[in-house]
């Protein structure tokens, strides 16, 4: 059998890219896909203590602390674990305690005297 030294061959596209490999991707660039595609978290709660002690995220490995809620990457595992109804959606605590800000009126932002 012949030896092919035509370099366009199909037998020599693996030596042609191991020879040059072409350009790497910089540090800042991976960084700004790793920005880009990053999944926003969620703050979840189990339903039920069992579920607290005994649930795992498998992507991750993270459990659930023996209090409160906990922070998950919004993935298809968790909105999987939502819709089964192993974990749900925390609920923002809202200020209670904040002042209302009192009515601005006219031009120099004065309030009503």
């Amino acid at each position: 059998m012949a030896i092919s030294i035509n370099p366009f061959y199909k037998g020599q596209a693996q030596a042609r890219r191991a020879m040059n490999p072409g350009p790497k991707a910089s540090d800042e660039r991976l960084q700004r896909m790793r920005e880009a595609n990053r999944i926003p978290p969620i703050r979840v709660e189990p339903v039920n203590e069992e579920d607290r002690k005994n649930f795992v995220h498998v992507p991750t490995g993270r459990r659930f602390r023996s209090i409160g809620s906990i922070e998950l990457p919004d993935d298809r595992f968790t909105q999987r674990r939502i819709a089964e109804g192993v974990i749900k959606r925390a609920e923002e605590k809202k200020e209670e305690n904040a002042e209302p800000k009192p009515a601005q009126h006219g031009r120099r932002g004065h309030a009503a005297e």
